[in-house]
Parts: structure tokens; C-alpha cells; sequence
């Protein structure tokens, strides 16, 4: 029965789909663009050779919503495939790469601070070489 099930979290791996957000050009001095979602951050990415990207992935993954988390580690517990880890804040961070989608993080969170990414959620922020943090655009676009 155990093995059924883990091929089953397994098989939900394989159908997580893939945003391609639409940046478009980033005009100002930014040194990093980030696409965020009730203020986590999904996805970042580098100025090379004076340019950003047009486009920018994110990972349909579950994250933590960083202001409501409590700390506890009850989620790095549970999930299967230790796709999440603890930040020096003491805020579960879940890496997109590594989960599979079980949502067995998200079911054991007391403070039900653990959510899928939904892309009409999603947000491009710049983040300039002081590290200060300027919204660009409330609602991205999905190619």
C-alpha cells in the first residue's frame, strides 16, 4: 500500500506545469528582478550584459507565505521528498525543483500558510544594488 501510494506523489510530479511570465523590458536601475507572490519568492533572476530576460519561469510548486509561518517544522516533517528547508529567519522554504505537489506540507500546516502557486497571484518586483524592493507590475502577464 505504501509503495502505491509514493508512486502516486510521484506520478503528481511528472504534471506540474510550468508559468512563463512575460516580462517584457525592465527599464531602472535594477540589479535583480523577482516574480513574487504574497511575498514569497518564486523565481529571480540576474542583469547580465545589461539586460534581463524577457521571460522568467516559475515552477507550479507549493511555497510559504513568509509572514504567517510560525516556525515550527511540522511541514519539513511531513514532506516526502525534503523539499523543504528552515531559513536563518526560521521560515520553511520550499524548493520548487525538489517538490512534487503532494500537498502533504500544505495539509499539515497549523497556520495553513502553505499554498500552490497561482499565477494571478504572481508579481514582478526589482530589487536595486542598495537591496531595496520596487514593485514594477501587479499583474504579469502568461505566455
Amino acid at each position: 500500500m505504501k509503495s502505491s501510494i509514493v508512486m502516486l506523489i510521484f506520478a503528481l510530479a511528472a504534471s506540474a506545469a510550468v508559468f512563463t511570465f512575460n516580462l517584457g523590458t525592465v527599464e531602472g536601475e535594477f540589479y535583480i528582478l523577482e516574480i513574487q507572490s504574497k511575498g514569497a519568492v518564486l523565481a529571480s533572476v540576474e542583469k547580465t550584459d545589461g539586460a534581463f530576460p524577457e521571460t522568467l519561469e516559475v515552477i507550479e510548486a507549493f511555497f510559504v507565505i513568509p509572514e504567517n509561518c510560525i516556525g515550527c517544522g511540522i511541514c519539513i516533517n511531513e514532506c516526502p521528498v525534503d523539499a523543504i528547508t528552515m531559513t536563518d529567519d526560521n521560515i520553511a522554504l520550499i524548493d520548487p525543483e525538489a517538490c512534487i505537489n503532494c500537498g502533504m506540507c500544505a495539509s499539515a500546516c497549523p497556520t495553513s500558510t502553505i499554498e500552490v502557486v497561482d499565477s494571478a497571484d504572481c508579481q514582478l518586483f526589482g530589487i536595486d544594488a542598495e537591496g531595496n524592493e520596487e514593485l514594477i507590475q501587479e499583474e504579469l502577464e502568461v505566455e
